[in-house]
């Protein structure tokens, strides 16, 4: 697919990080109790089924090929066959990534226990805990979800169109830059050129 390299995130290296003395048992039920006040596990589980609920329905594979012509044109035709197409792509992505992201997300939960518990005191994250647990934290985490939300569709709304224009301007250049080194792998082949590439990934 053309310039499906500016879908793929670049990999850098990160500065290695100084170790740490392995914290305590107490820091870490203390960090375990902290976490679990601000993010319940059980809320961290039903926002991943609704994750992969969303790639099951083709979501993911819908944002990569939507704004191609090709998919525009068919799904006017045979709107219902385009969506079948999605639903059965989603599904084999959601069963392939399913283990994957289950695995993420412990990982994710257990690294920033360990990492509370190191950089946090037990008095720090007793505190923490309890005003997650009043009634302003609660409230405070319970909104952060439609806050994040209400933030990035406003942001969306009022970026979007310079991404768009930004992005399109210099598709060309990134393109002869690619080809300097890899001239086939951009590019319909010169024996079409009628044919209509599908337009770059969107941003998101």
């Amino acid at each position: 697919m053309r310039l499906l390299l500016l879908a793929l995130p670049i990999v850098t290296s990160q500065p290695a990080l100084a170790q740490s003395a392995a914290p305590s048992a107490a820091a870490v039920t203390a960090a375990t109790a902290m976490v679990e006040a601000i993010s319940p596990a059980t809320a961290e589980k039903a926002a991943l089924d609704q994750q992969i609920a969303s790639v099951r329905r083709g979501a993911l594979i819908a944002q990569l090929i939507g704004n191609s012509p090709q998919v525009q044109a068919e799904a006017q035709r045979n709107q219902a066959g385009v969506q079948a197409m999605l639903g059965r792509a989603g599904a084999i992505q959601a069963d392939a990534l399913t283990p994957v992201f289950t695995q993420r997300q412990a990982a994710v939960r257990a690294a920033s226990i360990q990492a509370f518990a190191t950089q946090l005191t037990i008095p720090e994250m007793t505190a923490i805990s309890a005003f997650y647990r009043s009634a302003p934290g609660t409230k405070l985490r319970t909104a952060q979800p439609q806050i994040a939300q209400q933030v990035s569709q406003q942001v969306q709304a009022q970026f979007a169109p310079q991404v768009q224009a930004a992005q399109q301007g210099i598709v060309p250049r990134i393109e002869a830059e690619v080809k300097t080194l890899f001239p086939n792998l951009i590019g319909t082949p010169a024996a079409a050129p009628a044919a209509t590439p599908p337009a770059a990934p969107p941003r998101r």
